[in-house]
């Protein structure tokens, strides 16, 4: 297959109201871009995209939910773009924040990660429990991050392959694990200030029970021996 120059890759879970707007914006504002959309056992209607755009996306699909890091393997084990970003399914960073990720891997060769200005959709507990994981981000590694969570990150295609196939976790601390395993290998990351668009946003699927399993992921990223070559 030729290669590409980009690869944007899509984790979407329930996500059928905002997933087509979503490839139509993609596809008009990046049209030589491999864009890879991976189902993550949706229930809704997230599947019709697979007739609605048949050869301009490539569609992957889990037979059940499985979670943001095992679909983010899936799909970075397909991209073949000489770079690659992840973004969310209902586009909250707009096409125009993908480009400067794209044009900063472009000119700097570096992990490029988005830091939101602000909180949107920012319930209760997540203004409460915010402050406790990036204190134990620092605690357990040493981070100064103030954003891991920021759906929208870029890598060239080495970076990227190298580390997502390294990542263990399958949730939403897959985030967390990339910035580690990053750091083990002596990636530098650059952090770019990004706008959400508020009117685009959907009811978000990271609740109170995925925040806690991220806390818990945190042991397991911590502990576990990874073998880097």
């Amino acid at each position: 297959m030729e290669q590409k120059e980009l690869s944007i890759i899509i984790p979407a879970y329930q996500k059928g109201k905002w997933i087509d707007t979503t490839i139509k914006s993609l596809i008009g504002y990046f049209p030589q871009a491999e864009i890879i959309v991976i189902n993550d056992g949706s229930t809704d209607n997230t599947r019709k995209i697979k007739d609605t755009f048949k050869d301009q996306i490539v569609y992957l699909e889990n037979e059940e939910n499985q979670g943001k890091g095992y679909s983010l393997r899936k799909g970075f084990a397909y991209a073949h773009g000489r770079y690659l970003v992840f973004t969310d399914a209902d586009l909250p960073f707009s096409v125009k924040n993908i480009e400067r990720v794209f044009q900063l891997l472009k000119k700097n060769k570096i992990i490029t990660i988005g830091r939101r200005k602000e909180f949107y959709n920012d319930r209760f507990y997540k203004k409460l429990l915010r402050p406790i994981l990036y204190f134990l981000l620092m605690i357990f590694f040493g981070f100064k991050y103030f954003d891991t969570q920021c759906g929208l990150k870029g890598f060239t295609k080495d970076q990227g392959k190298k580390i997502i196939s390294s990542t263990i976790t399958n949730g939403f601390a897959i985030d967390i694990e990339i910035l580690y395993l990053a750091k083990k290998l002596n990636y530098p990351v650059a952090e770019v200030l990004v706008e959400q668009e508020e009117s685009s946003l959907s009811p978000s699927t990271f609740n109170l029970i995925s925040m806690l399993r991220v806390i818990l992921d945190l042991f397991i990223i911590r502990f576990n021996k990874y073998e880097l070559s």
